[in-house]
């Protein structure tokens, strides 16, 4: 009891102090009420230049001197010199990381595994009532109004859209991404005024792909619409993304439009390349057109076992089993490591078989029965070389085990031929067992 009494105690007297406004934040805000007086008695461009550079000091004094990627020594010297007190901790997953969350009165601050500062999020503005970051936009364009110059305003102005890229880029990092595209977006506009004129493309983009993130397509589709039109802004990438967000609103029509032009743009782009491979497998489109696009990528990178790979698997949706095959084989012949071209010649093998097994039960001739089991069981045993393959090499163990799968049940049935199939039967089917228990 004595013990909770003197913690109870301890709380009690860090309470009033946690809650005060830190040394930076008083210092801020009599600053910005001077410059209020200021603008009250002379409103002239100067005082509200001076107005607009007190509110976006104001804003920033809970995280002054604070940055994404500080290490903990440096975190807590700015922490212990601003006054700040902490008032708790906790433990967050936010898209699957951990985070150490540190609590104070204005402020969250998020720490990685190693306790560097990943991000950091405004929790009560030292400005009550009004929005400081807006104020400030404000007052600079008085200040432009009244006949402040470019010259005087644009380091300043500029200094306010980082601002805006900052927060930002800790919203992104915490998952809030329709905060980070605002962000972005401000960041990107006061950039673009004439008064900084600096068109900030990554700033524009990156609110693209938050957009996209936060699953607001039709504000993406604007977005990356605007940058097709910016000379210079818009690379593959930006293709791609466009004609994603299309996709995703239901227009595949203008999805297969972008990728075109995007492709004849950069045909060497992967993110363009395997978009259009998509849409058109996914649309059962004219295969004929995706092979040219694909054969035309093979001429810029003819050692590219992927597009070797893609041309492969168009040719099994259609059916074309013996030209797949070949060039699954040729794709593992130019890179040995490329599991998946064996991996898809094996499971293509199976797929005949069953295709055969399927016409056979249905056979009542025995002769004719007897000739689809033998094409049957043939196709099973040259699956077995390319599975066995694609096992050997397989990094990822959800490969590697549905390799496993695949050999057990071959195994399984030839077993009785001979013992080493009886024997690679009982490997693959541990393998498999011991790759499906749960972990303890």
């Amino acid at each position: 009891m004595k013990r909770f009494f003197i913690t109870l105690a301890v709380a009690l007297m860090i309470v009033p102090f946690a809650s005060a406004q830190t040394k930076g934040t008083l210092k801020a805000l009599k600053e910005l009420n001077k410059a209020k007086e200021a603008v009250s008695k002379k409103n002239d461009a100067s005082s509200w230049t001076k107005l607009a550079t007190a509110y976006l000091y104001a804003y920033e004094a809970p995280v002054d001197g604070l940055y994404n990627g500080m290490d903990p020594m440096s975190l807590a010297a700015i922490i212990k010199g601003s006054g700040a007190v902490k008032l708790g901790t906790e433990q967050r997953e936010i898209n699957g990381k951990q985070f150490l969350v540190e609590k104070y009165a204005d402020k969250e601050l998020y720490l990685d595994q190693n306790g560097a500062l990943s991000a950091y999020k405004i929790t009560k503005s030292p400005v009550e009532g009004e929005d400081a970051l807006v104020k400030s936009l404000e007052a600079f364009q008085m200040a432009k109004s009244l006949g402040a110059s470019n010259k005087d305003l644009s380091p300043l102005m500029l200094s306010l859209a980082r601002r805006h890229w900052t927060n930002a880029i800790c919203s992104y990092n915490l998952g809030d991404y329709k905060e980070a595209s605002a962000g972005f977006d401000n960041c990107y506009t006061i950039s673009a005024d004439p008064t900084v004129g600096q068109i900030d493309t990554n700033a524009l983009v990156y609110s693209g792909i938050s957009a996209v993130l936060g699953k607001d397509y039709t504000k993406a589709i604007d977005i990356f619409e605007k940058c097709r039109q910016i000379p210079g802004a818009a690379d593959g990438d930006i293709y791609s993304y466009l004609a994603d967000s299309y996709k995703l609103v239901g227009d595949t029509t203008k999805c297969k439009s972008v990728l075109a032009e995007g492709f004849e743009k950069f045909p060497t782009n992967q993110g363009v390349l395997v978009s259009l491979i998509n849409v058109y497998l996914e649309t059962n489109d004219d295969p004929q057109k995706i092979i040219s696009v694909i054969h035309k990528a093979q001429e810029n990178e003819p050692t590219n076992a992927s597009l070797v790979y893609a041309e492969g698997n168009l040719y099994r949706n259609m059916k074309q089993y013996d030209k797949a095959i070949e060039l699954y084989r040729k794709a593992a012949e130019l890179d040995p490591k490329y599991v998946f071209a064996p991996f898809n010649e094996g499971d293509t093998y199976y797929t005949m078989a069953l295709e055969i097994q399927e016409e056979a039960s249905s056979e009542p001739d025995d002769a004719k029965y007897a000739v689809l089991l033998d094409k049957l069981n043939d196709c099973l045993k040259k699956a077995i070389e390319p599975f066995e393959r694609a096992f050997s090499i397989a990094e990822d163990p959800e490969i590697k085990r549905g390799c496993a799968e695949y050999l057990k049940n071959i195994y399984f049935r030839f077993r009785d031929e001979k013992p080493e199939y009886q024997a690679s039967y009982e490997k693959y089917h541990k393998f498999a067992e011991e790759a499906s228990a749960p972990a303890e």
